[in-house]
């Protein structure tokens, strides 16, 4: 018979404390709090967690896990975004202010007419227009800073100092120290 290799992480790992260390790990993602539930001492709890998670085989479990429950949850990047865009698109819309009794809220506008006034959830857009413009790579989280000369050629310097006006320069300032 033709054996079958199992995926990396498929095996329960054969120290327990570590497999349950794996599945506390994927509640919160927190090392510590994971090591602290797999029954470590809560002293060395943030050490001995680290040196846990940071072992290959534990890894693998974790990836392994991680891979389940996402296939069970059917979650994937297209119904990340699709709910993404959806949650931005509900923030973005605008709904009237009522008072207390349900009735409308009126507003005196700049030109004195009196209308409607609306809200919308606007961290709740921008925070979700965030996030899916970072998965799709339109959100840099560093900064790049270049400068470049004309044409995106290097920066043409040119010195306006002659050899003699910059030993006289330099003979100034190394006498001020």
């Amino acid at each position: 018979m033709e054996e079958i290799e199992l995926p990396k992480g498929s095996e329960p790992l054969k120290n327990k404390q570590h497999e349950l260390f794996c599945h506390e790990y994927l509640i919160d993602l927190n090392i510590t709090k994971a090591a602290i539930r797999a029954k470590f001492s809560e002293k060395s709890a943030r050490q001995h967690g680290w040196v846990v998670f940071s072992r290959p085989e534990v890894q693998e479990r974790i990836d392994f896990l991680k891979s389940q429950h996402i296939k069970e949850l059917g979650i994937d990047a297209y119904y990340v975004l699709k709910n993404l865009k959806s949650v931005a698109e509900r923030c973005m819309q605008s709904e009237e202010v009522l008072d207390r009794d349900g009735f409308p809220v009126f507003i005196e506008g700049p030109d004195g007419n009196v209308a409607p006034q609306y809200k919308f959830d606007q961290s709740g857009a921008n925070k979700s227009l965030e996030l899916m413009m970072k998965h799709l790579g339109m959100l840099s989280e560093k900064v790049k800073h270049e400068h470049t000369g004309k044409d995106g050629a290097p920066i043409d310097i040119k010195a306006s100092v002659s050899i003699e006006e910059f030993k006289e320069a330099r003979k100034e300032i190394l006498n001020e120290f």
